[in-house]
C-alpha cells in the first residue's frame, strides 16, 4: 500500500470520526432535551387521567341522583293520575245526584218544617177531639200523604247531605291532585337540571379523555424517539 493510499485512509478515518462525534453529540443532547418531555407528558397524562377519574365518579353521582328522581316523578305522575280519576268519578256523581235533587224538588210541597208542623197538628187533633170514624179516616189519609211528603222531604236531605259530602271530597282531591302536580313539577325541574349538569361533565370527560389520551401518544412517540437516539448513540460510540 502505497503512502498516498495510506494518507487517504487515515484522512477518511478522521471524518468518519468527527461524524460519529458530531453525531453522538446530537444524539446525547436530543435524550437530555427528550427526557424532561416525557417527564412532562406523564406527568400530564397522569394528572389529566385522575380528572377522569374524578368526573367520572361525579358523572354517575348526577345520573345516580337524576334516576331517583325520575322515579319520584312516575311514582307522583301515578298518584296524581289516580287523584284526578276519582275526583272525575265523583264529580260524575255529583252530576247525578244533582239531578236527583232536582226531580225530588219538583215533587215537593213546602218546606220540610211546615210538613212536620201540620202532622203534628192532625196527630193532635185527632187525640183531643171525638171525630166520627169518617172524618178519623180522612184526616188519616192527610197524615198519610202528609208523611209521604216528608219522606221526600227528608230523602232530598239525604241526597244534599251526599252533595255536600262529595263537593268537600272533589274538593280536597282536586288540592291533593294539584299539590301532588307542583311537586311534581319541582322535582321534574330539578332532575332536568341534573341531566343538563350531567351532560356538561360528560363533555368535559370526553375533552379530558381526549387530551390524556393525547399525552399518553406523545409519551410513547417521545419515548420512542429517545430510545432510538439511545440505540443511535450506543451505536455511534461503538464505532467510535
Amino acid at each position: 500500500m502505497t503512502s498516498e493510499t495510506i494518507q487517504t485512509s487515515v484522512e477518511h478515518l478522521y471524518r468518519e470520526l468527527d461524524r460519529l462525534k458530531a453525531s453522538s453529540l446530537e444524539n446525547k443532547n436530543q435524550i437530555r432535551l427528550l427526557r424532561p418531555q416525557i417527564e412532562d407528558a406523564l406527568r400530564q397524562r397522569d394528572e389529566l387521567n385522575a380528572e377522569v377519574k374524578r368526573i367520572s365518579a361525579e358523572v354517575r353521582e348526577l345520573r345516580d341522583k337524576r334516576d331517583s328522581l325520575n322515579v319520584k316523578v312516575k311514582e307522583l305522575k301515578t298518584k296524581r293520575d289516580e287523584l284526578r280519576n276519582e275526583a272525575s268519578k265523583k264529580r260524575e256523581n255529583l252530576t247525578k245526584l244533582l239531578e236527583q235533587t232536582r226531580q225530588i224538588s219538583e215533587q215537593l210541597h213546602g218546606s220540610m218544617s211546615d210538613v212536620l208542623d201540620q202532622i203534628k197538628r192532625l196527630e193532635w187533633y185527632i187525640q183531643t177531639n171525638p171525630l166520627s170514624t169518617k172524618a178519623e179516616r180522612n184526616i188519616i189519609a192527610k197524615i198519610g200523604a202528609l208523611e209521604a211528603n216528608l219522606a221526600k222531604h227528608k230523602g232530598l236531605k239525604s241526597v244534599r247531605d251526599n252533595l255536600l259530602r262529595l263537593k268537600v271530597e272533589v274538593g280536597a282531591l282536586r288540592i291533593q291532585a294539584q299539590a301532588t302536580h307542583e311537586q311534581l313539577m319541582a322535582i321534574a325541574e330539578e332532575s332536568e337540571k341534573l341531566h343538563t349538569a350531567m351532560h356538561e361533565r360528560v363533555r368535559i370527560l370526553e375533552e379530558k379523555k381526549k387530551a390524556a389520551d393525547q399525552k399518553h401518544t406523545d409519551y410513547l412517540k417521545q419515548s420512542k424517539e429517545r430510545h432510538e437516539a439511545v440505540m443511535m448513540l450506543r451505536n455511534d460510540l461503538e464505532r467510535i
